[in-house]
């Protein structure tokens, strides 16, 4: 099962309803269920900031970094020594679809875009869940601990550089 690339966009989400933070550092676990009840799970660190800069780092079961900006996401994933760019052209703004998100009970929020719908568990001090179901009919769930909030993060975090030998796919 690879990591869908909608999950990239959710950087987005750590902000539309917390949007008064202008950093977020957070640990993540991502649970991704097939339809065969197989289960992978993900762990790594967010770091996020309001203007949609994001560095996903990943560090079970395999390393890999996801690098995201406004116009394009890089993914280094050093086992595979490969580098892959792609620009948001066919990925949703979240941030714009959560400020349409409909808050279907206390703390908990619903959005949707083309066929996905996100539910997305919230408190103005933290973001603490997002699940959906994925185009391959994965079932998402991504649960955030350890939060930490305007933080100072250099600018040199979020900068990418793709190591020589890599190969380069575009997307």
């Amino acid at each position: 099962m690879r990591i869908p690339l909608i999950f990239l966009t959710l950087t987005s989400l750590l902000f539309a309803k917390i949007d008064h933070f202008k950093t977020i550092q957070s640990d993540f676990l991502q649970t991704l269920t097939n339809d065969q009840n197989k289960t992978i799970v993900y762990e790594g660190t967010l770091y996020a900031t309001d203007n949609k800069k994001a560095l996903w780092i990943y560090e079970k079961p395999v390393a890999k970094k996801i690098y995201f900006n406004h116009t394009r996401v890089l993914i280094i994933e050093p086992e595979l020594e490969q580098a892959i760019i792609t620009t948001l052209e066919n990925i949703p703004n979240i941030a714009q679809l959560l400020q349409e998100a409909q808050e279907i009970k206390p703390n908990t929020y619903v959005t949707k875009f083309m066929e996905t719908t996100y539910t997305i568990i919230a408190t103005k001090e933290r973001i603490e869940k997002v699940t959906y179901k994925d185009k391959l009919d994965n079932a998402v769930e991504i649960l955030f601990s350890n939060q930490t909030t305007n933080l100072f993060l250099d600018e040199t975090l979020f900068k990418a550089e793709i190591p020589k030998g890599y190969d380069v796919v575009r997307e």
